[in-house]
């Protein structure tokens, strides 16, 4: 038996033993005021039950967030790249090399639109023989790239050329013997058309790495995301449509911060990823109450793989995590004012709630998806506050706060959300140089809609590390982004999530959802409606669906784990040692399978005993 099979066996042993252990710790002994409680018929309602954060608070928050960023920047991409380009059209270029050499490699760093050079090598500039294609394929921008060549002797001349008008290059590099680069000062050019000449192609050879690598070159879905980025920032017409725009447009933020390096299109990213970890804590501290909880329950998301992986390389999907993540913190607040709260009170969580919805909504539709939780949190607590008040004898008072919750509501959730939404078409509006206007974004905003509406709706692919809604529950089948093998060495980058997390926090909600049933327990109703928000859509979609898709339900799992973490430290404060023991151990796993969530090289062995827990994994 291979030492990785063992792991699952032990996480589920583990897991097994923490399980009855919390059955037994729980257990109200006969004829207590507990077990004589449990025979009471409880009544739900969301009172006010929101606990402060204090400034002990705030540190241990900014310390988790200083302990992640440790982590964060780890292989998060080189911090330069070549910047400037050179458009080939109908030009080509005659590089003279001085003498007779051989040329082993020529490397070059692509840019923006695809299609193909042709290269050509000459001893006198009389006679040419093809000597290759370099290719920019769409799966090819933004990398560093070696044409395909023989190895090819007496060559005086280079002529490079694009077959398709329209592409950029950035960086070129011709290789002798021994992989020597020529120095570009031993070279002469001598451009077909004297006006489009220009130094860009040998004006950064610095900057030449000595293999192409995700340090230096866009992977996976980067070519969608960072390209469009790009695309916005030149005002030229974007390449991804198949989503809202705000996405790309935050990406857009750090190219033009830190420039189009693989540094700059991911900054975003990790910013975000960090700043996930502080509104976790907050809502963790505002439900338990518990300092231990709230550090924990942060610990466990934070330190968790799926997290690390998605945080580290340009996409959408962290955006749009970020702001579920906002928008049921901030609904949250506005269940737990109370029934005694004026609307007055009500109105900032509403309208910060409806904020995060817009933004998140304009990042990816999957936004839209986590609202159908909000939607029914909401109903609830309106009804539950009728309940109340009408007991009360405040029926007129409710109605006025009903009155004008319902204005608020449209406001909030329906105006806002829209104008918010529309304006992140803005980029998407002005590409191509086309000038603004009020009907063209609405045009612009509506024809897109009907664009990814029939482009989701029709999408038939197959991909071999898709999966399905319930795999991903059970972490059984990765995405893989990126892979290197070379000298028995493994690089490798794949979306999977930290096994004891997503195992125990299924458990956890098994257990929460049947303390809703047995105590009517508010914060359980909250975990579960937001955890099947995240879950329930996509056991409808038909279309091909990854691992990463269950990023957002990670924030659930790690609620229900602290919910469980907080039901035992109220019974058993004398035995919190184990919310530690649990914590200390999923940081452990993270930390045994950060290779294959930051790229980090490892020996074969490493990977076969460590990393490929089960035969699905593509590790």
């Amino acid at each position: 038996m291979d030492l990785s099979t063992l792991f699952p066996v032990g996480i589920l042993l583990f897991l097994l033993s923490l399980t009855l252990y919390y059955i037994w710790a729980l257990m109200p002994r006969a004829q207590t005021p507990e077990w004589i409680h449990l025979k009471e018929k409880s009544s739900f309602q969301f009172a006010k039950w929101r606990h402060p954060i204090t400034k002990v608070d705030i540190l241990i928050a900014l310390a988790i967030v200083l302990l992640w960023s440790a982590f964060s920047f780890v292989n998060l991409g080189d911090r330069q790249a070549p910047q400037t380009f050179h458009r080939f059209d109908t030009e080509y270029v005659v590089i003279d090399l001085g003498e007779p050499r051989t040329i082993r490699t020529v490397r070059y760093y692509t840019g923006l639109n695809t299609g193909e050079y042709a290269l050509y090598f000459s001893a006198d500039a009389l006679e040419w023989t093809h000597a290759g294609e370099m290719t920019q394929r769409f799966s090819e921008v933004f990398k560093w790239r070696e044409a395909d060549i023989a190895w090819t002797s007496n060559v005086r001349y280079v002529r490079l050329g694009a077959r398709t008008p329209g592409l950029y290059l950035g960086e070129l590099a011709l290789y002798g013997p021994g992989n020597v680069r020529i120095d570009p000062m031993e070279l002469r050019f001598v451009w077909s058309d004297p006006r489009a000449a220009s130094n860009a192609l040998f004006d950064e050879q610095t900057l030449i790495p000595d293999r192409a690598s995700f340090l230096n070159s866009m992977y996976f879905d980067e070519i969608y995301h960072a390209r469009t980025a790009y695309e916005y920032i030149r005002n030229a017409s974007p390449t991804e449509t198949s989503h809202p725009p705000l996405g790309k447009a935050i990406i857009a933020l750090g190219v033009r911060i830190f420039g189009m390096t693989p540094f700059g299109w991911r900054f975003m990213s990790i910013l975000f990823g960090v700043l996930m970890v502080p509104l976790l804590y907050v809502l963790l501290k505002n439900l338990f109450d518990n300092t231990t909880v709230s550090i924990c329950g942060t610990a466990l998301f934070a330190f968790e793989n799926m997290h690390f992986t998605q945080t580290h390389w340009a996409n959408i999907d962290v955006f749009v995590v970020f702001f579920i993540l906002a928008m049921y913190l901030f609904m949250y607040r506005y269940i737990s004012s109370g029934y005694d709260a004026p609307f007055v009170k009500t109105l900032p969580p509403m309208l910060l709630c409806g904020l995060a919805f817009g933004l998140g909504a304009a990042s990816k539709w999957t936004g839209v998806y986590a609202a159908t939780g909000l939607v029914a949190l909401y109903a609830v607590y309106l009804v539950t506050r009728w309940r109340h008040q009408k007991a009360a004898g405040q029926q007129r008072e409710y109605l006025s706060f009903l009155f004008k919750t319902l204005a608020a509501s449209v406001v909030c959730f329906v105006i806002i959300p829209f104008v918010i939404y529309t304006l992140s078409y803005i980029p998407y509006t002005v590409s191509g140089g086309r000038p603004f206007t009020l009907g063209g974004l609405l045009n612009d905003m509506w024809n897109n809609q009907k664009s990814m509406l029939s482009y989701h709706g029709s999408l038939v692919a197959t991909h071999p590390y898709q999966s399905r809604w319930w795999q991903w529950m059970l972490d059984l089948r990765p995405i893989l982004y990126y892979s290197h093998y070379a000298d028995g060495n493994r690089t490798l980058i794949g979306a999977f999530t930290n096994p004891l997390v997503t195992i125990g926090g299924l458990v956890a909600l098994v257990f929460v959802l049947s303390e809703f049933f047995r105590k009517k327990s508010k914060a359980a109703l909250f975990i579960v409606v937001g955890f099947l928000a995240q879950i329930v859509p996509w056991m409808f979609v038909s279309r091909i669906t990854f691992e990463y898709h269950y990023f957002p339900s990670m924030i659930f799992l790690a609620l229900a784990l602290g919910y469980i973490f907080n039901n035992l430290l109220r019974r058993c404060p004398e035995h919190k040692y184990w919310v530690y023991v649990f914590t200390s151990v999923s940081v452990a796993f993270f930390i045994l399978l950060l290779p294959p969530s930051a790229g980090i090289a490892v020996p074969d062995w490493y990977s076969r005993w460590f990393v490929r827990w089960l035969p699905s994994w593509p590790f």
